[in-house]
């Protein structure tokens, strides 16, 4: 295990505890927080675990251990050297995680790409799964409403500041462009203060993998959505009403697929679980207890 703090009188006490465990052929990093029945949470494209609104890990972990980590090749987690990254191998990561760290069941909750991971862990590995919670979700294949070229173009566009791209997951407004800057905030805030991990580098060619396996493969996948029907635990799925990357109504598609769901649905845009965390956590409350 490492350490991860920033050095100074201020900082001197706030620490983030990073391990490592083997799972497979690549080693995950990872780090817990609170108390209580455990939640994975797994991360969307390019997300590292360092990247998680601080805010929202603050009102989960009241009630839960969160078990937070980088998924293969992304922050501190190693990959292997096999060019073939799909969403199901992502998914089979995050269950051998959960057994290497010795437990029977979690709760899993992923947003964005890391709903469609957690649809995946759902699917192939529901003997570890107590509830489930899709948070931006896609069912893949013909059965998804894709986001307009427009908003495609824009998420690809290398020329846009940190703060554009934030600003991409909330509502097209002053409102959204408000909670983008407070969302930024906080993360720079937590940073600072060492309460959660430092970014590190993300290889261009890692950002490629997971690309292609959340695009190309996923949009020829049409047996996730027809699997999800076989899911027999609890899932709540979650949208933003204004969520311009994946459209509102692919929650609802899923959650008419899944025979035990709760659907819900939130003001804000495809981080409407950071711009609404106070909700969306005591929702998750409620449907955990």
């Amino acid at each position: 295990m490492i350490l991860l703090s920033l050095s100074g009188p201020l900082y001197a006490q706030a620490k983030v505890e990073v391990q490592f465990a083997q799972v497979g052929e690549v080693k995950l990093a990872y780090y817990t927080r609170g108390q209580g029945e455990p939640i994975i949470l797994i991360a969307g494209y390019s997300q590292t675990m360092g990247m998680w609104d601080p805010g929202l890990l603050d009102e989960l972990s009241k009630n839960n251990k969160l078990i937070i980590f980088d998924n293969r090749g992304i922050g501190l987690s190693t990959d292997s050297m096999e060019n073939k990254t799909t969403i199901a191998q992502m998914a089979d990561d995050a269950a051998g995680l959960v057994r290497a760290l010795g437990y029977k069941k979690v709760n899993i909750l992923g947003w964005s790409m890391g709903a469609r991971i957690a649809q995946q862990f759902l699917i192939r590995h529901h003997d570890l799964v107590i509830k489930g919670i899709l948070c931006s979700p896609n069912p893949g294949g013909k059965f998804q409403i894709k986001a307009s070229k427009k908003v495609t173009d824009e998420l690809n566009n290398p020329n846009l500041s940190l703060m554009e791209n934030v600003a991409l997951l909330f509502p097209q407004n002053e409102a959204g462009k408000q909670a983008a800057k407070d969302a930024l905030a906080r993360l720079n805030a937590a940073k600072l203060a060492g309460t959660i991990p430092l970014d590190f580098n993300i290889s261009k060619e890692t950002k490629m993998r997971q690309d292609r396996a959340r695009t190309v493969l996923w949009d020829s996948d049409n047996q996730n959505y027809v699997d999800l029907r076989n899911i027999k635990v609890p899932v709540l799925v979650a949208g933003g009403r204004f969520d311009i990357i994946d459209a509102p109504k692919n929650a609802q598609i899923i959650a008419n697929q899944i025979p035990y769901s709760w659907l819900t649905y939130f003001d804000g845009g495809h981080a409407f679980l950071f711009q609404q965390r106070q909700k969306f956590s005591e929702t998750v409350r409620a449907f955990l207890n």
